[in-house]
């Protein structure tokens, strides 16, 4: 009789140990999965490819140095484009520079393209009541999304980060650019480099 009650013990507590140990092991998985979709969302190397030319290209064709140098008067981020007035001077245009980025916002399914003052992760809580008014300006017309991925940033080691929301909709087979929140399936990528 006594060895039979020591085995049910014995089986309770090793059934216990066990279901403990599957517990801890799905709680990890589960962590590693939510830490993976959001590496996916923010540091694709394909989406960080992407920005790079994307930089490249700005730093070659357009009017990027004057806009750094004076559209952060009132806001750390400036939404840019190619119909933003400062973004090409009268001789880029004339090479249809323009047209260039047009087809890169197409081609790369750009949805949002801001440039940002690296001084808004030091001077600004992203996302949060009571910031200043020039901290207020900066992220008014920015996504709820756009804010999280801006607030996963915090290298200062340069003074301007151009920061690219991607979007695309892969329904179909095919993949194509759509606008996030109103496209139904579409997803939203983020990516920055200095610059």
């Amino acid at each position: 009789m006594n060895k039979k009650g020591f085995v049910i013990i014995e089986t309770i507590v090793t059934v216990v140990v066990l279901t403990t140990s599957l517990l801890y092991l799905y709680n990890s998985y589960s962590t590693i999965i939510n830490r993976e979709e959001a590496r996916l969302n923010y540091d694709d190397l394909s989406y960080v490819y992407r920005t790079n030319y994307i930089r490249n290209f700005l730093e070659n064709n357009t009017n990027i140095n004057d806009i750094k140098r004076y559209s952060f008067s009132d806001s750390y981020t400036v939404t840019i484009g190619p119909s933003f007035n400062s973004m090409f001077t009268a001789e880029q245009r004339a090479q249809n520079m323009q047209l260039s980025l047009e087809n890169i916002f197409t081609n790369f399914n750009v949805n949002q393209m801001i440039l940002l003052d690296s001084q808004i992760l030091e001077d600004c809580d992203i996302g949060y009541d009571g910031d200043s008014l020039k901290c207020k300006n900066s992220i008014e017309n920015l996504s709820y999304n756009m804010q999280n991925y801006i607030r996963s940033l915090n290298d200062t080691s340069y003074d301007y980060y151009l920061v690219i929301e991607y979007s695309q909709n892969s329904e179909s087979g095919r993949i194509t650019k759509c606008i996030p929140g109103i496209g139904a399936n579409c997803n939203s990528y983020y990516a920055s480099l200095g610059i």
